[in-house]
């Protein structure tokens, strides 16, 4: 009898943060309706939308910590398993939140079904172009699907930066080619999506479980899990928007779960390769190498991943050996340029559209080069630096940053020169510049992480360097899309300080910029000089990121001496 009372408590804490959860979910699911494309953008409730998401996410944090604190038993284990596949159910039929992206999957999917490839035809040129008018044969069958089918014809409309080809690598178009291929013919939109999703949605259930055997093969509460299952952020981002990103998450995690079993099974610390048992060290290899074998189809779906390889390549060295390593980056690269190929640069004529003035690309990696090249959104240490590297004459009125401190002199001397580079373009000139340090940043932490979690030789450790990489990789970068966190959040567990536990909640504040810019057009926020969008980009923004980068630099705990055990 004390045996159960003592459980009670616990079980009467999971079932109130699981029906809580549950009740808030369903609410934005019901208040999704009211993003459906056609509704105006004024009169969406996005900081009614925000303050649910805000609310789940305390619930989640509460849950986080008890899951923490104390370990759940089996069958409270089950329950947040349980919990975690109905929040998913619950928004997958939902109208995306404030995103677009999916309608360029479902184009894409279309193509790869026709033959053609997605990286050749950008979407303004068969929504624009006239059967007539084309020549190709290719983007003949493409016109054809079009005229067939209303549905097609509205989805081209919906596609943003159409007059670019397809910046999503082959594996996830394989992906979306797959549910375009086991969507009725002529179903609607919502339809499509619905399919799509439920795709998306297996890729990230099977990432629920891959944390859980990572947490149990590391030692680690598997009540942790819930950091992943029950993030609001990952349940935002893909069971409602639909983002792709859980496809090379889900491919990540599988290949860092590969790698990892077989040293955590020799203990921490591991043995000297020679003393290994024969058996073992060949099994493990063989883990090695299916394991990069799989990174490389993460690299196919969504390139951050290729970040993680010197990290990956330095574990199998550890623990195996130098032949099992060299075997494990041949197959990586070999599979990565597999993969790519159909990214790689082809020759053929142009086809233009008489409407549009666009052209069929020659060059099938030009949406992802514009998109690595020019893209900024969201971030905070790169835009500190871009508003201090850039000349002073590019930035438009209303648009002068209040922290843009550094003086015009220095700018010109080291952007002037560098702009006969780029055809006199000063903006490129400073954006690579400011690309080209963030860079430099991101490999020294790199390389830092790969020598503790060398030295250390330590399966946990080793998943803390690879969170870490990934973290500073996204957070250096000048595009902070708040789907982008959801790379590192299966890695969360590991991640020593739980300040990081904060960030999958303030990144949602990327999404109070659209309100920003329905609201306040034209007109200065709040008696500051800027109009929405640079309102948020200049003072929203330091307090997305700025008190939780303060928080981390206080606590110290990412310099530390080399330590020679991971700290829970």
């Amino acid at each position: 009898m004390t045996h159960r009372l003592s459980l009670a408590p616990g079980w009467l804490a999971w079932s109130l943060l699981t029906a809580v959860s549950g009740g808030l979910y369903a609410l934005i699911a019901r208040g999704s309706s009211q993003f459906e494309y056609s509704q105006p953008f004024a009169d969406r409730p996005i900081p009614c939308m925000l303050g649910l998401l805000a609310a789940a996410f305390v619930v989640y944090l509460l849950a986080a910590w008890l899951a923490a604190r104390r370990t759940p038993t089996r069958g409270q284990l089950g329950l947040i398993a349980a919990a975690g596949l109905l929040y998913r159910l619950i928004l997958l039929p939902t109208h995306p939140i404030q995103e677009v992206d999916i309608y360029r999957y479902l184009w894409d999917g279309i193509v790869v079904c026709q033959g053609v490839n997605p990286f050749r035809f950008p979407p303004q040129l068969a929504r624009d172009t006239r059967l007539d008018d084309a020549s190709d044969p290719q983007l003949v069958r493409l016109l054809q699907v079009r005229d067939a089918d209303p549905q097609i014809q509205t989805l081209l409309t919906r596609i943003h930066y159409a007059e670019l080809p397809s910046v999503y690598p082959p594996v996830s178009q394989a992906v979306f080619a797959a549910a375009a291929w086991t969507t009725p013919a002529r179903a609607s939109i919502e339809r499509r999506i619905l399919v799509l999703k439920a795709w998306l949605l297996g890729f990230d259930l099977a990432t629920c479980g891959l944390v859980l055997l990572l947490l149990r093969c590391t030692g680690r509460p598997p009540g942790l899990f819930i950091l992943y299952a029950w993030c609001p952020l990952v349940l935002k981002e893909f069971a409602n928007s639909g983002h792709l990103d859980a496809i090379a998450v889900f491919l990540t995690t599988l290949a860092m779960w590969l790698v990892v079993r077989g040293p955590s099974r020799a203990g921490q610390g591991g043995q000297a390769a020679a003393h290994r048992p024969p058996c073992r060290s060949a099994r493990r290899g063989r883990d090695a190498i299916l394991g990069g074998f799989v990174l490389a189809l993460a690299v196919g779906a969504k390139l951050y991943p290729v970040c993680l390889f010197p990290l990956f390549a330095a574990l199998v060295l550890r623990h195996v050996g130098w032949r099992w390593a060299m075997a494990t980056s041949g197959a990586f690269l070999a599979t990565a340029v597999l993969v790519l190929w159909p990214l790689l640069p082809t020759s053929g004529p142009a086809q233009a559209s008489p409407a549009a003035g666009i052209a069929a690309s020659g060059d099938p990696s030009r949406g992802l080069r514009t998109f690595l090249a020019r893209w900024e959104m969201n971030d905070f240490l790169f835009m500190i630096a871009m508003e201090n590297v850039k000349p002073g004459d590019l930035t438009p009125a209303g648009r002068e940053a209040w922290f843009s401190i550094l003086p015009q002199a220095p700018r010109e001397a080291l952007i002037g020169p560098l702009a006969r580079s780029f055809d006199g373009d000063r903006w490129q000139a400073a954006f690579v510049v400011v690309r080209l340090l963030s860079l430099l940043a991101t490999v020294a932490i790199a390389v830092w992480c790969i020598w503790r979690a060398y030295v250390a030789g330590d399966a946990s450790m080793w998943l803390e360097s690879a969170f870490l990489t990934l973290a500073w990789f996204w957070f250096l970068s000048p595009t902070l899309n708040p789907w982008y966190w959801t790379w590192v959040l299966p890695l969360l567990a590991w991640a020593r300080s739980r300040a990081w536990w904060w960030l999958s909640g303030l990144v949602l504040i990327y999404y109070l910029r659209f309100w920003f810019i329905y609201q306040f057009p034209t007109a200065p926020v709040a008696g500051t000089p800027y109009v929405g969008d640079a309102f948020f980009d200049f003072i929203v923004t330091w307090f997305e990121f700025g008190p939780w980068l303060a928080w981390l630099a206080i606590q110290k705990c990412y310099l530390p001496s080399l330590p020679k055990r991971i700290r829970c």
